[in-house]
């Protein structure tokens, strides 16, 4: 079995390919910088013509987990934020899908690490968060046209979890980055823990797979739409974005 997955030099995608090692898979690690699990790819996916020049061969499984982070309100968002962050988050996934998408053997799955902030939006996030909206809807819409190729969909919408993100993050927001540089003991995933449940949801062929305490703020949102709104305006007091 061979899956390939992208970002897989630290964070939620290294913890995936140790997993995937561990079950016996054949790893293809594509990272901005060397791997040293499986057969590695050094790639900036930014670059659509790094990803045209990949060569994956026959896939059972392709995690699309690379990503980066902008921690600021709207009105400090430059439009080269948007840029980096949508190239990263949003474009090269779905570059990755229509190269690939008709390498993956029938059976298959295509997975995408997504984020909780794509299910309800985060104040002093917003780019961030609008990445993830965007990678969510991506997910469902293209479900039932690889689903007539025999090609499954999952996407994963983890909270916080500890990996070094934080390190791809440009920030306008103190407190956010004081707390990601340095959060409570008690809080937070391990990737470790998140690998070993994506892997599962893979293989189980579940749609979707949410993890972590912050979804809670989702189960709201779903049960009131007005709950919700009055918890993102609690969060983006909190976070100090709304006073």
């Amino acid at each position: 079995m061979r899956i390939a997955i992208t970002g897989a030099a630290s964070g939620i995608g290294r913890a995936c390919a140790l997993e995937y090692a561990r079950r016996g898979w054949e790893v293809i690690a594509i990272d901005r910088r060397e791997s040293n699990i499986g057969r590695s790819i050094v790639a900036d996916l930014a670059d659509p013509d790094a990803i045209d020049r990949l060569d994956l061969g026959p896939l059972d499984v392709l995690l699309s987990n690379a990503g980066v982070a902008v921690v600021k309100p709207q009105a400090l968002t430059t439009d080269d934020d948007w840029r980096w962050l949508l190239d990263i988050n949003v474009l090269a996934p779905i570059r990755l899908v229509r190269a690939f998408a008709p390498q993956l053997r029938h059976g298959g799955q295509v997975a995408f690490v997504a984020s909780l902030a794509g299910l309800f939006g985060a104040p002093g996030m917003v780019a961030y968060s609008t990445s993830k909206f965007a990678l969510v809807g991506f997910a469902e819409a293209v479900r039932p046209e690889l689903a007539a190729l025999g090609i499954g969909v999952t996407v994963i919408c983890p909270g916080y979890v500890k990996t070094g993100l934080h390190r791809a993050t440009r920030y306008a927001n103190p407190a956010f980055e004081r707390m990601l540089d340095d959060p409570p003991r008690w809080y937070g995933m391990s990737a470790e823990r998140v690998a070993r449940r994506i892997a599962d949801a893979i293989a189980a062929r579940d749609a979707e797979l949410v993890l972590g305490p912050e979804k809670l703020a989702w189960y709201a949102k779903r049960l009131s739409p007005a709950l919700g709104r009055a918890l993102a305006r609690v969060v983006g007091r909190v976070s100090g974005v709304v006073r």
